[in-house]
């Protein structure tokens, strides 16, 4: 049947059918290949996927729901990637996935669900599922970090897996796999473990409050070995053996990380790992001799203020302990994803090293929570040295997994920057660039793809991957709103008229995303993709970041916000990009674009389901 349109005073989007999907499909990989597009990639936190049956209060890439989304996001906006940001341990009181540790994946994103198959030992039963903690919260918006990290939390569960867990015999397959994992993971997992040990003997897990031997357990490489075997004998509150347990929960972390990337990699979808650049508290307790003793890394945040923001490794040592260090990270990263985005990667090449400020004998914070420090003046010089960095340690951790170096994407963005871009020229690498601040002059496709004498000029298609912000940035929505500006620029360079730029905010919506897609590499952060003017982090600031979470409806939100020129009309920013390659010119191609992406924008059915059901004709 066909169905009618629904009122005009409500803006509805509409699904496509399956039998619409097929033709749809078609003519996206027949655009996309006239355009030679090569990488599309989603930015998406754990935390931001959608809930499936239970509720937690927090996502995880490691659910069936986040699968489901990602191939949804494959057939309907393109990704054939997803940069999946910091996985790494974190607290309810500092939430940032960039605090996270280096190595240790964290326990909130583990899947409990999948602990009653089989393949896991059955460690929770169908009545520990029921449990309060898995239908606790009723916020499906954002995240409940409250209710993870709470006493019957997160935590509570695995160690009642954990207890079954010891009681499987020795000769069990799920056994077998727990011993080979910490055999293979030797240079990290026993040395976290054991900061946790650390922590439960201390009663705190602020390392500052810690005895001095503690404190230094690790302060040479070799480690106090006398009290590592005092540690091995520390149990938790409920008996459990404090680093059997921690190394249980790593385990089951990088079974399930292995498992949804090969489930994502099926669906024809790249996993990218986000390195963070810096280290938490529980890296530098565990491979000490790596760090300066005292200095951390910084960034500039205006006014004169130095902000710390993480233990910086000692450039004096990368040929020793600093070095090693680094190659593991990195060496891990590779083992766990298809490509890495590495966060700060200027801090490599040209680093910025603070000494933390102290007040009262405390460190010094600003009204925003950022850890003041001031600039020391015997910075490291490393320049272009940092190219040899990169090559010796970073593309050899590369090559050793079999990952391509254009699967290595380089944050260079921010102050200290500009000045690292000759260290990675012919790497092969690629470099992240963000349109935000696009202008006639900087910023834009055709600005860093022109000749000219800036660094960031005389790039080829591939050098770079480019999108409209990163986590750090405003939403797309919210650009559009004060893009004026970018009318001028974008209506050149796409054959586009100025005017409806100007006065039209989804034909600029359109023109912002259509740009992307004139390269062969592009991002876009999930709010924008899905058309929410949700931040994901506003930087120097404490309150309300770290917590967008897709809604379980996303198809109806997705759609609903397209009918409203929100998120990504996939086939519409396609047309613009292939009438921009062939000046201005339509073509059959930009027809059945366009028909798509008004389809896309009708009242009708918001799920495929529906769709389907309806029976609808195009």
């Amino acid at each position: 049947m066909q169905v009618g349109k629904i009122s005009q005073s409500v803006s509805f989007g509409r699904a496509l059918t399956t039998k619409e999907q097929k033709e749809y499909s078609k003519v996206i990989n027949e655009a996309k290949k006239e355009l030679g597009l090569d990488k599309t990639s989603a930015t998406i936190f754990d935390f931001s996927f959608p809930s499936g049956e239970k509720n937690t209060g927090i996502g995880t890439s490691f659910s069936p729901s986040a699968q489901e989304l990602a191939g949804f996001l494959k057939t309907m906006c393109g990704i054939n990637s997803i940069q999946l940001q910091p996985q790494g341990q974190i607290s309810n009181y500092i939430r940032s996935p960039y605090s996270g540790t280096g190595f240790s994946l964290g326990m909130h994103i583990i899947d409990l669900n999948k602990l009653a198959d089989k393949k896991y030992g059955s460690l929770l039963s169908a009545e520990d599922l029921d449990s309060d903690y898995m239908n606790r919260t009723h916020i499906e918006d954002s995240a409940d970090y409250d209710n993870v990290f709470s006493s019957g939390g997160q935590k509570a569960m695995l160690q009642k897996a954990y207890e079954n867990f010891t009681h499987l015999k020795k000769t069990s397959s799920l056994k077998k796999e727990f011993e080979a994992f910490k055999k293979e993971n030797s240079f990290w997992v026993e040395k976290d473990a054991l900061f946790d040990a650390c922590a439960a003997a201390n009663g705190s897990n602020d390392m500052r409050t810690w005895s001095e031997r503690d404190k230094n357990v690790f302060a040479t490489k070799e480690g106090d070995k006398a009290r590592i075997e005092e540690l091995k004998n520390v149990v938790d509150e409920k008996g459990n053996n404090v680093v059997d347990f921690e190394e249980f929960v790593q385990f089951i972390a990088d079974k399930q990380q292995k498992e949804s990337k090969q489930n994502y990699n099926k669906q024809g979808i790249d996993v990218y790992g986000d390195c963070q650049i810096g280290f938490s508290a529980k890296d530098f307790w565990a491979h000490k001799s790596a760090f300066y003793p005292d200095y951390e890394f910084g960034c500039d945040i205006g006014n004169g203020q130095y902000s710390c923001w993480s233990p910086a490794i000692d450039f004096n040592k990368l040929n020793s302990d600093a070095g090693e260090l680094l190659y593991n990270k990195f060496n891990l990263f590779f083992k766990r994803y298809d490509g890495v985005r590495i966060d700060a990667a200027w801090q490599l090449i040209n680093p910025l090293i603070c000494l933390p400020e102290k007040e009262n004998g405390h460190d010094k914070f600003d009204s925003n929570g950022n850890k003041l420090g001031r600039k020391i003046s015997n910075q490291p010089v490393i320049g272009h040295g940092g190219k040899e960095i990169i090559q010796n340690i970073i593309l050899k951790a590369a090559d050793k997994n079999n990952v391509s170096h254009d699967k290595i994407f380089l944050e260079l963005l921010g102050g200290n920057s500009y000045d690292s871009l000759d260290a990675v020229k012919g790497l092969g690498t690629s470099l992240i660039h963000i349109t935000r601040y696009g202008s006639d002059s900087w910023g834009r496709v055709k600005y860093y793809e022109s000749k000219g004498n800036n660094k960031y000029q005389n790039m080829n298609p591939g050098d770079y991957i480019i999108g409209p912000g990163t986590h750090d940035d405003i939403s797309l929505i919210e650009q559009v709103k004060n893009g004026k500006n970018k009318a001028d620029y974008l209506s050149k360079d796409l054959h586009l008229s100025k005017h409806e730029l100007e006065n039209h905010p989804s034909k600029l919506s359109d023109a912002m995303f259509g740009e992307l897609f004139t390269t062969s590499c592009q991002f876009a952060t999930l709010p924008d993709i899905l058309g929410s003017d949700r931040r994901i982090n506003t930087p120097n600031t404490v309150e309300g970041n770290w917590s967008y979470r897709v809604s379980p409806d996303y198809e109806r939100e997705y759609f609903t916000n397209l009918a409203q020129s929100k998120g990504l009309n996939l086939p519409q920013a396609l047309s613009i990009a292939l009438k921009a390659k062939n000046n201005g010119k339509s073509s059959s191609l930009t027809d059945k674009l366009n028909e798509f992406a008004f389809k896309l924008t009708q009242n009708g059915p918001m799920t495929t389901k529906e769709a389907d059901k309806l029976n609808i004709k195009g």
